[in-house]
């Protein structure tokens, strides 16, 4: 979105479309810098004519500011967490959001591999995959074995130790012998 000139209208359109919608919507160009220049602007007004009603309205554009970020952080915050596990990231973001965002990130997987590695790790138990020595009858190209290895290719007489479950269905097809 290009730059606009900062209205009470504009901040009170872009605060209903944050409350309305579920992602963040697009910000005019340098929207925070010139919500501030606005406000300054408005203050001296203010000051210097004694207008309580621009002391208002100023009091009123802080105050629909203060909810456009609060919503946008919450957007982002759960952006965070579907971005850790979707690797989809949410648009419309503006410069500062998106490092607080990619900090966001950073530390849930950190986090994440840190405490779910060590669950997982704990309670792994050894696994034990029953193994055969066999003798090739016939030539065989590469296969992934039910331990998720790559064995082969192999030749006539070659001699292996696969899988306990690869070596049946071989010895099915009539393709391996075992060893004694």
């Amino acid at each position: 979105m290009a730059e606009e000139t900062i209205t009470f209208e504009l901040v009170r359109k872009i605060q209903r479309e944050e409350q309305r919608l579920p992602k963040p919507t697009k910000l005019p160009e340098n929207f925070y810098k010139n919500v501030n220049n606005y406000i300054q602007q408005k203050r001296k007004t203010a000051e210097s004519m004694g207008d309580r009603k621009v002391g208002f309205e100023v009091k009123n554009i802080e105050s629909l500011i203060e909810d456009v970020f609060n919503r946008r952080e919450r957007k982002i915050l759960n952006g965070a967490l579907i971005a850790v596990r979707t690797n989809i990231a949410p648009e419309n973001l503006t410069e500062e959001e998106k490092m607080f965002f990619d900090l966001l990130v950073r530390s849930i997987k950190e986090r994440r591999n840190a405490v779910l590695n060590h669950v997982f790790d704990e309670a792994k138990e050894p696994e034990t995959v029953m193994e055969a020595q066999v003798v090739f009858k016939e030539d065989i190209a590469e296969f992934v074995g039910s331990d998720l290895r790559k064995y082969g290719p192999y030749k006539k007489g070659d001699v292996a130790i696969l899988p306990e479950d690869n070596v049946k269905i071989l010895l099915e097809k009539g393709i391996v012998e075992i060893v004694e």
